[in-house]
């Protein structure tokens, strides 16, 4: 990026304490399915700038997408400053050089996709599903090259480029009186997508929900699949977040050392993993990435945490490389990279003699952040009878506790998938109660 970063340093630099400037280019092409048609298609080309000040140990903050108003943007920052209370544990990174080399983030044959071409992806993606009988509800097609400059006046100079692909389908198809539907996603930073594949996937899961019947109410094992898996997951994660844990809002507040799931489970946050969505060189305040166990062999080990919430912290840790942004108009806070789930123990599908088998569910964040417990509705679940998967299931609810699923659970053998910041494979949850 050109120069603009180290002149807005030099014109605060005798104004305040501390200077943090991020700088993010994104350029996108973007197409939208609607039914059986494109709806919608545009290309983006956007510069933000976000600049952080610290000074008497308060904090100001102002972004902004019109370079012209840079002086502006400043004197926001600075004014904002005065609205702030003072905070000890404010502060920026200082400058390091060891930063991990990281494969895979980048991909030069994204670089040069039009809209002309994104719109026949995506009118492809359309032709696969109506030639497996079934109709596109919604979807599309994007691809985005995204390049982020952090700089600070405590030295640190750091910036990635990384380009993204994506592609997504909603099917429905007729059956009977009603209508079956399903939805398949893939996301990559490769021009590697096989859309074949995300039609396929969502058309047979589709084709195979119709003629659904009740099923009776019983506490039963449940194969939770990717998309199930995660969105009941995500209460389980947010335990581990430190901002959660200083609010008192994580049940894992005091169980540092302690056993908190299966001794055959093993999570780790890992920024460092080639390929992987959530990789970089670093995280949102410039400090470099890397390998957090969280939890080994089932005992806590480690929460994840920014700068601020270590220094804020009553244990003695440091930052685990877990700041994150929404983009170049929020200031950092904690987030994670890529987890990735590892189980010592798995069994095949065919093992499993009676349960039952779900794709997603719907009333995942009504689940208690605290307790774990959960009742949401199962869609496209199918019952498993002698190890195979059989009739697809009409209308059931799924309740149970998360914490309590990941004392006890264990993967099912398969395809291990990346949704957002979670690696993870399927998962055999014991005993959940299902409502028919």
């Amino acid at each position: 990026m050109d120069q603009l970063p180290e002149s807005i340093l030099k014109k605060l630099s005798d104004k305040v304490d501390h200077v943090e400037v991020y700088m993010e280019r994104e350029e996108s092409t973007d197409v939208d399915i609607l039914n059986d048609k494109i709806n919608h298609a545009k290309e983006e080309n956007i510069i933000g700038l976000g600049i952080r000040v610290i000074k008497d140990q308060k904090q100001g903050f102002a972004s902004t997408t019109n370079l012209n108003r840079i002086d502006e943007t400043i004197n926001q920052a600075i004014n904002n400053i005065k609205i702030n209370n003072r905070d000890e544990n404010l502060g920026i990174i200082e400058c390091t050089n060891n930063y991990p080399k990281v494969e895979g983030l980048y991909d030069k044959k994204l670089e040069n996709i039009d809209l002309e071409e994104a719109i026949d992806y995506s009118k492809t993606l359309i032709e696969l599903t109506q030639e497996k009988g079934c109709n596109p509800t919604a979807g599309g097609y994007g691809v985005g090259r995204s390049e982020v400059r952090i700089i600070n006046s405590n030295g640190v100079d750091v910036s990635e480029e990384t380009t993204s692909c994506g592609a997504s389908i909603s099917v429905n198809v007729e059956d009977n009186d009603v209508v079956s539907s399903a939805y398949y996603y893939d996301v990559s930073h490769n021009k590697n997508l096989d859309l074949e594949m995300v039609a396929n996937k969502a058309t047979q899961l589709a084709l195979d929900s119709r003629n659904a019947k009740p099923t009776e109410t019983r506490d039963t094992p449940v194969v939770l699949n990717h998309t199930a898996a995660v969105s009941l997951l995500n209460t389980f994660f947010s335990a581990l977040n430190s901002e959660n844990k200083q609010r008192g809002r994580s049940k894992f507040s005091n169980s540092l050392g302690e056993q908190v799931a299966s001794e055959n489970f093993t999570l780790i946050d890992d920024g460092t993993i080639p390929e992987a969505l959530h990789s970089s060189l670093f995280d949102d305040e410039g400090t470099p990435t890397e390998k957090t166990i969280l939890i080994q062999d089932g005992i806590l080990e480690n929460f994840i945490y920014d700068t601020y919430h270590a220094r804020k912290d009553e244990d003695d840790v440091t930052t685990t490389a877990n700041a994150a942004r929404s983009g170049y108009s929020s200031v950092p806070s904690v987030g994670f990279t890529n987890l990735k789930l590892d189980f010592k123990e798995s069994t095949p599908l065919e093992d499993i003699q009676r349960g039952v088998i779900v794709d997603s569910v719907m009333g995942a964040h009504t689940t208690n952040p605290i307790t774990g417990d959960f009742s949401v509705e199962a869609l496209n679940a199918f019952e498993i009878k002698d190890g195979s998967i059989d009739n697809p299931i009409k209308k059931a609810m799924i309740s149970g506790n998360i914490f309590d699923i990941m004392k006890n659970a264990v993967a099912v053998e398969g395809e291990t998938r990346q949704l957002g910041s979670c690696i993870t494979p399927r998962i055999l949850a014991d005993n959940l109660r299902i409502i028919g």
